[in-house]
């Protein structure tokens, strides 16, 4: 191999000199950074699952948080709607008791305005029964005593009128 320029026992020490030195460097260098390498990947794919997790309890929490919103604004409105049934109910009753209540009234402002029209016809017949019975007796003392008659006629409707 000395024709082609090529010396055995130094490329048999390269050689060796190669192979040892590709052990040392996979040993040294080459292993430790493959693990370094396969230790960051497992982190980062932990990383991923932990982040895809957390997104999947994000979603639920959402999800929950929307149910929850949702239930409660159909409380609220189920609330709503109780209270506005509530409030006309006793609107009702309100309405109902005050017409009653005005019926009662009108009834007793009748029932009084007829007891005061009763009282009053009482007292104005009393007062013709003692103008006709005064009349009656001045007629008849008149009568007795002349021509005043139609005197006595006018001045007993006068007071009559008067009374009215």
């Amino acid at each position: 191999m000395d024709k082609l320029g090529v010396n055995l026992p130094l490329l048999l020490s390269q050689l060796v000199n190669f192979a040892l030195l590709a052990f040392v460097l996979n040993v040294l260098l080459y292993q430790p950074i493959l693990k370094a390498l396969r230790t960051r990947t497992e982190r980062i794919r932990e990383s991923l699952e932990n982040a895809e997790k957390v997104k999947q309890q994000l979603a639920r929490v959402d999800a929950d948080y929307d149910a929850k919103l949702g239930e409660a604004r159909r409380e609220a409105q189920a609330i709503l709607g109780q209270a506005t049934e509530r409030a006309r109910v006793q609107e009702q009753e309100l309405l109902t008791t005050a017409r009653a209540n005005i019926e009662r009234m009108e009834m007793e402002a009748r029932a009084k305005v007829e007891q005061d029209r009763q009282q009053s016809l009482r007292g104005l017949q009393t007062q013709l029964a003692g103008l006709v019975t005064q009349t009656a007796s001045t007629v008849i003392g008149k009568e007795l005593q002349g021509k005043g008659h139609d005197d006595l006629i006018n001045q007993s409707i006068e007071q009559l009128g008067r009374l009215n």
